[in-house]
């Protein structure tokens, strides 16, 4: 029914099990902190499909996912599209709404996270190797573009 929106899905709730697991042990720590990083992203120039595959995935990560999220980062957002985030926030809960950070610049997230914890990229000085900065700190951009070769079926 949902063509390649599926396959995406699965890698994207995949991303998600891979976090927790690398992050959870649901003893000492029991939720998680995800960045999403805009740079060289555009929403205005985000296709149908694209938006049907973030809708689809805010709403599972609503539902299945409801209580593991303890702040979600939006970095290096263009000032302009901050207002996108106010329209999304019309359709989600107040609690999770509260959960979201939305910067216009990644290096004020310095602000809330330690320094010894934030990849260098962002100020801080965590090393990452290179596949963990292409399995599991892609930026937005690149997600996008994943979305766009799955040529997602737009029938629904």
């Amino acid at each position: 029914m949902f063509g390649n929106l599926d396959k995406f899905l699965r890698w994207r709730v995949g991303l998600m099990e891979r976090a927790i697991s690398q992050g959870c042990d649901f003893q000492t720590r029991d939720s998680i902190v995800q960045v999403h990083d805009y740079a060289d992203a555009s929403m205005f120039s985000m296709s149908a499909i694209t938006r049907r595959a973030s809708k689809s995935t805010i709403q599972i990560f609503a539902d299945y996912y409801p209580e593991l999220l303890s702040t979600k980062f939006f970095v290096n957002v263009p000032r302009v599209l901050a207002w996108v985030f106010g329209a999304i926030s019309n359709f989600l809960s107040k609690e999770t709404v509260a959960k979201f950070v939305v910067l216009s610049d990644s290096k004020e997230l310095s602000k809330w996270i330690d320094l010894d914890e934030l990849p260098e990229r962002y100020g801080g000085n965590v090393r990452l190797g290179a596949a963990v900065d292409a399995n599991g700190s892609e930026g937005v951009a690149q997600v996008t573009q994943k979305v766009e070769d799955l040529r997602l079926n737009q029938d629904e």
